[in-house]
This record gives structure tokens, C-alpha cells and sequence, in this order.
């Protein structure tokens, strides 16, 4: 038997007894296909692993039927009322209140979720966004000091999306009569707080029990955060629980810039991140926000269903665009003031500066790739990856470091060298918290923050060498050998009858996907070729096949993958893992398998 094209090793998930016994519950209760209810169940058993049936049922139902009224009270969320009294004060007071982001989506989207919030209120609001390459991530303490004579009086200042760890600029905020609230979501030490009015942060214990309660959504992402002290602030400043139809209306509103947070962030999509993001993209279109309609429209997607893929590889990457190349501040005018022709020129603008990004990060990706072979980087005993190389853009790096985790099965951190500084970023895979590991090499590091799958770091390019090798002896304890070769887990294997409409559609309702609730991946063996595949796209990159059963076919499609057209020709079977899909073109809806991996087995002989 000939394999070709094979490119994962393949695990199929297993379904323990109380997933199958939940799975025919499900389908006969909820009426939904057996494999729907099948992939429904084993995700809610691995999720509710300690829950009697009764509840692993009613998490099953609330999964597949997500609902505002399921969103946790805000005031649930440790330092969200005090910050939102504060907050209030400081309308009430006329007081400036500055809103201070990060550069990425999520910063963003959590800045223009408070603006909107604070300017329904009277607020006299203003905005700080960090040039990313001139001042780096996080709170500068240099930009806080300016606050305090740049405003006719002391201002508000109100972080987003970033500050829990800024022992400095809380002193500094401190020393000149600021207030600080802090909202942000990041790993930090307790023992290493700042000092600052407020902190709000799901992760912050909520009572003096041990082990202290927390937050019921520890994995909001900046903009959830936000999002929940905006909310608290209109209920305060309200005096009511029920608020008021115009907050109301502005709550809903603001769902689809927190949907955006939510995914581009690649925090876990389940629970109150599921209900958010399901209600935020389905209004997303609908969106009186005219710079998001205008973005909307310039990436072309005002005919599409827009689902969390056009947000993580369109809309998103858009966004995030001028941050990266030159200043965020131009993709929080869009989502904020911009109107007419100024949010249209924006959203181009944009565009424009996505397309840079992507030949930019094409080019230092090729370079990183040829370093990490040709120095051996990709050994098997050298489980992390650290590169760098002069003038590569701070801006894409972290995009290259997602690159060389893809290719090479590890975490990977890239650098960009200029005057003496490495600035760059970290990803990881599953199961290794780059955060915990770089904590771990701290010692080398000038700064450091993140979550345990991305990170950012600055250090002495003199640092490097030692970093690299202090960084694989950490990953290589936390990360086998044998973990190098990536896997693909498998939901459930299929067969040719259940690739229908009706089934595609019933799995679709398992959606929004993204990390901790991905698109479901099948299995179906022993498909044939009707006839031989056929090269498709510009270059020929992609692959277009046509798969037969008894008289019907459905069409399945390879991205990438073109260059294995030689051993796909007609007659030849095939074991295919592939993620199904709802191709709908010209009013017509059709299934599609969109090919994840495959292997070749043998020619079928008339």
C-alpha cells in the first residue's frame, strides 16, 4: 500500500460510555443527525468531565443553543463595580477619561467598546494607543506622566486589554495624582500586582477562600473584559439592573466588536466566549458602527455569511494591518468617529496596509524558515525555536512565529534586531504555556507578557544565544519527542451517505469554531476518484476532486495541496480527513469536503 500526501499523524477520538449514552440522548431529544449529537457530546463530556448526565445534558443544549440571558452578571467580574463607580464619578464630574489600549484587535475593539460606552454617557473621552515600534506593548509610564498636563484637568486613565503586570507606570500614575483602573486578561503574579484604584481581570480571586473564587469565565479575552465593566458603568450610572433602550440597544451594538476581540485574541470559544461571539457575528453585518461597515464592505464580504474564519483571516488581519506596519490609532478612528468618505478613505487604507503586512511577513517567513533548517533548529532534541534577524519587522513577527510552529511542531519565538534590541514574539502549541516557559528564562529577558500560547519579549540581542538554549532546556521538559510530529485529531469517521446537506448543515450549529471548539474533522475511507484531480488557483497551488459512491458524487477540495496531483489520478482510493463544508454558489448549496490530509491506497480496477 502506497501513502502519499500524508502530512499528520492521525488520532480519532475516542467516546467514552457517558459521550455515547449523551449522544442518543441528544439526537432523540434535540432532533439533530447522530453524528451532530455524537461530536456534540464528546465535546461536552471532555468539557464537563466532573458533571452528573442531568448537567452534561443541559451544558449540551445551552452549547447548541447559546442565549444572551446565559452571559454572567458583570458584577460577578472581580473590580468591575468599583471601576464602574469610578467610572461614573468621573462623568458626573466632567472629569477627562483617557482609554488607554493595546495595538491589536482585541486592544482595539476593547477601546472602541468604552469609547462608545462612555460617549453615550457625556463622557469627555479621549483615546491612547502605544506606537508599536516606538513604545512597545503595554502602559508607558512616560506616556502616563504626559496625562497629567496634557488635559485641562487630572484625567481618568482607564487601561484595555493590558496593564496587570505595570508595577511602574501605577507608581508613576501614583505620583501624579492619576487615578488608574486596570482591566486586562493576561497571566500576571499575584505577588507582583500594581498599584493602582482599580484592577479588574477575570482571574483575580473575588473572596479569601482557599482555593478563592473566581470569575465563572476565566478566558475573556480584553474586549469581553471591557465589555462587562461597560455594561456594569451603564447599569451604575443608571441606578438600575434593567437598563435604560438606548444602553440597551448600545450592549447589543456592541457585541460584534467584542466577537472580533474575542476571535482574533484565539481565546477558547466556549461558554460565555461562545454566547458573545455567536450573537456578535450574527449581527455583525447589521452593525450601525459605520467604519465597521465600511471595513465590512472593503473586504468584500457584504454577500458573505461573515463567521469567525473571515474575522481570523480577513477582517481581523485588517485591523490589526496599520498596528503592525504603523499606528493603531487609524483602525480605532474607523470603529470609533470615523463617517462618510473618512471611514470609506480608513477601511482602504487599511487594506492597503494588509497587503503590505503580507508581503512583508512572506519574505522574513522564508528567511526564519531557511535559518531554523540550515542551523539545525528543528532537531529533535531542540524542542523550541528562537530566530531573529536584522530590520525584520517587529509588526509581523509574532505572524512568522505562528508560521514556524505550523511547519515545525514547536513553539517558536522571532525576533527582530535593531540597535542592539531584540523585540519580538512567542507562539506555542497546545499543552505548552509559552508564557510559564519564558517565566522560566526570565532571568535573560529585558520585558516579557502574554497568555500560554502567545507572548511578546524584548532583550539585548547579546541575550540571544542563551535565551535559545535556556528556552529549549524548559520546553524539552514540557514537550516530548514524540509530540514533535503533529497530530490531527479526528472526530468521527463517516461514511459516503452521511455527507449530505442536511448533516452539514446540522454541524454547522456547532459553530462558531475556533480554539477549544474547532471545526469538526471526519474521516472517510476508501473514497474513490471518479476522475483524475484537477489543478486550481493562480499557480495551481490547490487541488479540485471528485468523489464517487454508488451513482453520486460530492466535490472535495485541497488548498495547498496541488503539488500531490500526480498520485491523485481517476480510479485511485483514497482515506481522506477533511472538515465539511456548505459550498453555496449561484443560490445553489451543495456539501463539500475541504481536505485536511489524506493517503492514497490503491488503484480501483474496473
Amino acid at each position: 500500500m502506497q501513502e502519499a500526501g500524508t502530512r499528520y499523524r492521525w488520532k480519532i477520538t475516542g467516546q467514552s460510555p457517558d459521550a455515547q449514552h449523551l449522544a442518543e440522548t441528544l439526537s432523540r431529544s434535540l432532533g439533530i443527525p447522530p453524528l451532530t449529537a455524537k461530536i456534540l457530546a464528546q465535546r461536552t463530556v471532555a468539557d464537563d468531565q466532573h458533571t452528573d448526565p442531568d448537567a452534561a445534558e443541559e451544558s449540551a443544549r445551552h452549547f447548541l443553543n447559546p442565549k444572551l440571558s446565559y452571559l454572567h452578571d458583570p458584577a460577578l467580574m472581580p473590580g468591575a463595580s468599583r471601576a464602574a463607580e469610578r467610572l461614573v464619578r468621573a462623568v458626573k464630574d466632567d472629569q477627562p477619561i483617557v482609554i488607554y489600549g493595546d495595538y491589536d484587535v482585541d486592544g482595539v475593539t476593547a477601546s472602541a467598546i468604552l469609547w462608545h460606552t462612555l460617549t453615550l454617557a457625556g463622557a469627555e473621552v479621549h483615546t491612547y494607543i502605544p506606537h508599536r515600534l516606538d513604545e512597545g506593548y503595554g502602559l508607558n509610564p512616560e506616556a502616563i506622566a504626559s496625562f497629567a498636563e496634557a488635559y485641562s484637568s487630572k484625567p481618568l486613565v482607564i487601561s484595555v486589554d493590558c496593564g496587570i503586570t505595570a508595577v511602574e507606570s501605577a507608581l508613576v500614575a501614583k505620583e501624579h495624582g492619576i487615578d488608574l483602573i486596570i482591566t486586562d486578561h493576561h497571566h500576571f503574579d499575584p505577588d507582583e500586582l500594581p498599584d493602582a484604584h482599580t484592577l479588574v481581570h477575570p482571574s483575580l480571586p473575588t473572596t479569601n477562600r482557599q482555593p478563592p473564587d473566581t470569575y465563572p469565565c476565566p478566558d475573556l479575552c480584553g474586549a469581553g473584559v471591557a465589555f462587562k465593566v461597560a455594561w456594569q458603568f451603564a447599569r451604575a450610572l443608571c441606578g438600575s439592573d434593567r437598563l435604560p433602550d438606548d444602553y440597551r440597544r448600545l450592549m447589543v451594538e456592541l457585541l460584534p466588536l467584542v466577537a472580533l476581540g474575542t476571535v482574533a485574541d484565539v481565546v477558547p470559544l466556549k461558554g460565555e466566549n461562545r454566547v458573545l461571539t455567536a450573537f456578535g457575528l450574527g449581527r455583525i453585518k447589521q452593525t450601525p458602527f459605520v467604519g465597521l461597515g465600511a471595513l465590512i464592505d472593503a473586504s468584500k464580504l457584504r454577500d458573505e455569511k461573515i463567521d469567525a474564519y473571515h474575522v481570523g483571516f480577513v477582517l481581523g488581519p485588517r485591523l490589526n494591518a496599520c498596528g503592525r506596519m504603523g499606528h493603531a490609532k487609524d483602525a480605532l478612528e474607523l470603529l470609533t468617529t470615523a463617517k462618510g468618505p473618512r471611514a470609506t478613505e480608513l477601511a482602504r487604507f487599511l487594506t492597503d496596509e494588509n497587503d503590505r503586512r503580507r508581503v512583508t511577513e512572506r519574505k522574513i517567513t522564508e528567511q526564519a524558515r531557511k535559518i531554523v533548517t540550515e542551523q539545525g533548529y528543528d532537531a529533535p532534541d531542540r524542542r523550541a525555536i528562537v530566530v531573529g534577524g536584522e530590520g525584520w519587522h517587529p509588526g509581523v513577527v509574532g505572524i512568522v512565529a505562528s508560521r514556524l510552529v505550523d511547519t515545525f511542531g514547536r513553539p517558536a519565538v522571532v525576533l527582530g534586531f535593531n540597535d542592539g534590541v531584540a523585540q519580538g514574539s512567542a507562539r506555542s502549541v497546545d499543552g505548552v504555556s509559552i508564557h510559564d516557559a519564558l517565566s522560566a528564562c526570565g532571568e535573560h529577558l529585558q520585558r516579557f507578557g502574554g497568555h500560554a500560547m502567545a507572548a511578546g519579549l524584548t532583550l539585548s540581542i547579546d541575550d540571544v544565544g542563551v535565551l535559545r538554549e535556556s528556552l529549549i532546556a524548559k520546553v524539552n521538559t514540557m514537550l516530548d519527542e514524540s509530540e514533535l510530529v503533529r497530530q490531527t485529531r479526528i472526530d468521527a469517521e463517516v461514511a459516503f451517505h452521511e455527507c449530505t446537506l442536511d448533516t452539514f448543515d446540522s454541524l454547522s450549529r456547532l459553530a462558531p469554531f475556533g480554539r477549544g471548539n474547532r471545526t469538526p474533522r471526519l474521516l472517510l475511507r476508501g473514497a474513490v476518484l471518479d476522475r483524475p484531480s484537477q489543478r486550481m488557483g493562480a499557480s495551481g497551488q490547490h487541488l479540485s476532486l471528485s468523489i464517487a459512491h454508488r451513482g453520486q458524487t460530492i466535490r472535495a477540495v485541497a488548498f495547498g495541496m496541488g503539488e500531490h496531483a500526480s498520485v491523485l489520478p481517476g480510479g485511485v482510493a483514497v482515506d481522506l480527513v477533511f472538515e465539511p463544508k456548505v459550498n453555496a454558489w449561484k443560490g445553489v448549496r451543495r456539501p463539500e469536503l475541504h481536505i485536511h490530509d489524506f493517503k492514497t491506497l490503491s488503484a480501483v480496477t474496473a
